[in-house]
């Protein structure tokens, strides 16, 4: 509606609905703060992704065989190489968001998509045929009391899930603003974004299938219990070690280099979208030229991703936040409180500043209808806030 980021889209709604002084600036403010979760998200994914870009060179350095939970603390917890990788990240992101949306953003997307479809489709194949990977199918798909109440209880696994949910989808964080605006107003809205949710579960499915029937397949083998392997460990330490335990060096290596490209693909693809949010920002509410923006950004997040790396090392390590190093914990700060109280601020601006009906008409156009519509009113007025709110108050041990 507004064609503009975050920051100008909140400001141009709000004041045309009547909103001004504090309030007017409160709602420019929740727009600009999905630039700065951007510039935060980007510090650490960035580290994270260069670990991935890391290891798809030692696949072919260092046997997998060896590439256990010491190999990882190695790797991780060096100075140079984990900076440089992060770095190398930041660099392809800002090369790819320079072109613009067409010309590089969207022509990324149209290559790198695919092939990641493809690639997880050939690693789930590979993990499917291996005796014992009916378990891994269990662990994935049938409920479970027991590991719910270990992960730390319901409020927490929701939390956990609500966390990745908008991670994965880029709720909270202006990113759908952001691409919306580039959008014809003759788009059809609804049928596009029914096919998000559901491309996004299918991958998300693919990646557990290509990944657990694995892990629980060799668990015998590799005296690794899959349970106890979340996040970098499942993918640095299980992978790697089921894929030699299954295949041998050579095949399990080229497996587990096919695994670790997937995810490297996912990965610049979300920090193009990241970026793309910081540098319309930078764009629009500090008039900045676009490759000027882009620069800039750069050089910024790449300070974020120096520190944050540093404080897996002893030179920042003693700095912690609330247990947790500056890494981890900026990864908990957005995850469990940036990212709901944007999506909440979504809700109610919408619910209550701009109006259900604008918005209705708004998503209408370009469609047939909009089947939700008897529904969205009370969605974004009172369901969606109340159940984020009661899942991000459990999550942090205020409800029980």
């Amino acid at each position: 509606y507004a064609q503009a980021g975050p920051t100008d889209a909140y400001k141009k709604i709000a004041a045309e609905n009547g909103q001004k002084g504090w309030k007017l600036k409160f709602w420019t403010f929740a727009g600009s703060l999905g630039a700065i979760a951007n510039v935060i998200i980007l510090s650490y994914y960035s580290v994270i992704a260069g670990w991935i870009v890391l290891y798809c060179f030692q696949v072919f350095l260092v046997p997998i065989s060896s590439m256990d939970m010491a190999f990882f603390s190695e790797t991780i917890f060096g100075y140079v190489p984990p900076v440089l990788c992060a770095w190398a990240v930041i660099a392809v992101t800002a090369i790819i968001v320079m072109k613009g949306i067409s010309a590089g953003i969207e022509k990324m997307a149209k290559i790198l998509m695919p092939l990641l479809l493809v690639m997880l489709l050939f690693c789930a194949a590979f993990a499917l045929t291996l005796p014992g990977a009916a378990e891994g199918i269990r662990f994935l798909f049938v409920p479970s009391i027991d590991n719910v109440e270990s992960a730390g209880g319901f409020g927490k696994v929701a939390l956990a899930a609500l966390g990745q949910c908008f991670f994965s989808l880029n709720l909270g964080i202006g990113t759908q603003i952001t691409y919306g605006t580039y959008l014809k107003k003759d788009s059809n809205l609804p049928l596009q974004i029914y096919g998000i949710p559901v491309l996004d579960t299918a991958v998300a499915l693919l990646a557990g299938l290509a990944t657990l029937p694995a892990v629980f397949a060799m668990s015998s083998v590799t005296g690794i219990d899959p349970s106890s392997q979340t996040g970098p460990g499942m993918l640095m330490y299980a992978i790697p070690q089921s894929m030699y335990a299954a295949f041998g060096e050579t095949l399990g290596a080229v497996l587990t280099f096919v695994m670790l490209l997937l995810v490297f693909f996912a990965a610049i693809t979300s920090t193009t979208a990241m970026m793309t949010v910081v540098t319309t920002f930078a764009e629009e509410h500090r008039h900045m030229q676009h490759k000027n923006a882009v620069l800039v950004i750069s050089v910024i997040v790449a300070a974020g991703a120096l520190i944050c790396s540093l404080s897996n090392t002893s030179v920042l390590n003693g700095i912690t936040l609330g247990g947790m190093n500056i890494q981890d914990a900026s990864d908990w700060f957005i995850s469990n409180l940036m990212m709901p109280f944007g999506a909440i601020c979504v809700c109610l601006f919408i619910g209550y500043i701009w109006k259900p009906e604008n918005a209705i008409k708004e998503i209408q156009l370009g469609s047939r209808g909009f089947s939700w519509a008897g529904i969205f009113k009370w969605l974004t007025k009172i369901i969606n806030p109340v159940i984020i709110a009661l899942i991000f108050l459990s999550g942090i041990g205020i409800l029980g």
